[in-house]
């Protein structure tokens, strides 16, 4: 792709050739030479460094809304925005980010990543993604080969400090020798996942102390579940994964989290399902595709969670 030039579909479409990501244009799709449609304007600007990480900065203004789903791997992705809005959507997981936000996670196959880029003046996103197979340096080192061996990283949501917002604004206003650059790039790069990885967010502030390797796999236990809400989930199935007994995994979970194993399978149910209201589908749909075979259960459990019913949360969306 080029700098401070126009994209067309066809032109996103070849990037996202390089790195799995399927580009949608909802308003054009299907529509006669759509692919050479312009969709946006500006620069895109990409960085592969020694160490394993790549940057693509991207300032556009987008003419065509577009969706993008994300299905490669990486053990971790930080998005941020500088500027606009993008929405992005993991199974139940939903967040819109504004400037000065970002995300983390690892980018996996079995969960992709579905992010929604609506029609804006000025788009600035910073992307960084780091694939040790990239890597140059003969050897990485011991910190960024612990990013390998993370439990999956949950998309997390979290603010950039403002002094780093300003560095990432303006280095591509730096003058100075590739070399130069590279290092800068670097130095950018290990800060930037330094503030992305995740910490223990999720836990209950009166866990008990659990073993690190115990707390890693409750951790991609709950993640699973997050991310595949619609899939069916058997506690054997999730206590092998976890590598504990059903019984401990009921416990330690609960202890963990503060709530049930299935209680919290339910609420990621219940928040894809209203996800999928928000979309436009029927409340029958929405039951169905995240696992209720009655849509009379499927009412029932949504009333209770959100204290309004799913035919009211589907009308006044489409107010």
């Amino acid at each position: 792709m080029g700098r401070l030039h126009t994209f067309s579909q066809a032109d996103f479409e070849r990037f996202g050739q390089l790195y799995d990501i399927e580009f949608r244009f909802p308003a054009i799709q299907g529509d006669t030479g759509s692919d050479d449609r312009i969709v946006a304007r500006g620069e895109i600007a990409e960085y592969s460094l020694a160490s394993g990480f790549r940057f693509t900065f991207s300032s556009l203004q987008v003419l065509q809304a577009y969706e993008s789903v994300s299905s490669g791997h990486a053990p971790l992705l930080v998005l941020v925005v500088l500027d606009g809005t993008v929405e992005l959507t993991l199974g139940s997981v939903e967040h819109v980010l504004s400037p000065g936000n970002a995300v983390s996670m690892q980018l996996h196959p079995d969960y992709p990543l579905r992010a929604h880029q609506p029609e804006q003046e000025h788009l600035q996103i910073v992307a960084l993604a780091f694939d040790p197979r990239g890597a140059t340096l003969g050897h990485v080192s011991s910190s960024l080969q612990d990013l390998t061996i993370l439990p999956r990283v949950p998309l997390r949501q979290w603010s950039v400090p403002h002094p780093f917002e300003e560095l990432l604004r303006t280095h591509a206003r730096l003058t100075m020798t590739v070399a130069q650059k590279s290092l800068v790039l670097e130095g950018l790069a290990l800060q930037l996942a330094g503030l992305g990885l995740a910490g223990d967010e999720h836990e209950s502030p009166d866990a008990p102390v659990v073993p690190v390797q115990q707390r890693q796999r409750l951790e991609l236990v709950r993640q699973h579940l997050e991310f595949t809400p619609d899939h069916d989930h058997t506690l054997k199935d999730l206590a092998q994964m976890a590598a504990m007994s059903p019984s401990g995994l009921r416990a330690k979970f609960r202890a963990m989290y503060g709530v049930p194993v299935f209680d919290y399978l339910r609420k990621c149910r219940l928040r894809l399902a209203k996800h999928y209201l928000e979309q436009g589908f029927s409340v029958e749909q929405s039951a169905n595709r995240v696992g209720y075979t009655h849509a009379t259960n499927f009412s029932t459990a949504f009333r209770r969670e959100f204290g309004f019913s799913p035919r009211q949360r589907a009308a006044n969306h489409k107010k």
